[in-house]
């Protein structure tokens, strides 16, 4: 009686652990969708939606993402769409994305490892990056595509200086 009992606590706990988790990744792979989708279909306004914003020093690239920006919305949006023009002017498209595994650090922590297929002015590449939601936005980081600036949620740096790279 005492192992059933004690079974059956186990497998409780462990189903509520596991739940809770679930439960956070499929809104985490709701966000990830919904964000790579508006890109691939030059729907940027909704992409904006998805991502959380947050400054970047333009002279030394520092900045973290909890500590948020200093823009307005409106400003935030008018500066997320100079960066996608950027993007437009390179000819770079993302054609697919798919989410390749979620990785957790702590059993609670937990960030999507994505696989993106751009073309960029007729040039086929395969690029990682990792996604992962803060306060209810996405967070993109660790990314190989080095044009990923310009469509993630890093604000107020001086776009012109990266035009040339």
């Amino acid at each position: 009686m005492r192992k059933s009992f004690l079974f059956m606590l186990f497998f409780t706990f462990s189903v509520i652990l596991t739940g809770c988790n679930f439960f956070e990744e499929q809104k985490a792979k709701s966000i990830i969708k919904d964000y790579y989708q508006a890109i691939i279909d030059e729907e940027y306004e909704k992409a904006f939606e998805q991502v959380h914003l947050y400054d970047v020093d333009s002279k030394t690239g520092d900045g973290h993402f909890t500590d948020g920006t200093t823009l307005s919305y409106e400003e935030a949006k008018v500066f997320y769409l100079e960066k996608i023009n950027i993007l437009k002017e390179q000819n770079y498209k993302l054609e697919d994305f798919k989410i390749e595994e979620v990785e957790y650090e702590d059993g609670h922590s937990f960030w999507h490892h994505i696989k993106l297929m751009v073309d960029q002015d007729g040039q086929k590449f395969e690029w990682n990056e990792v996604a992962e939601i803060y306060e209810g936005k996405l967070v993109i980081g660790e990314k190989d595509d080095p044009n990923a600036i310009y469509r993630d949620g890093r604000m107020k740096f001086e776009i012109e200086e990266l035009k040339g790279n």
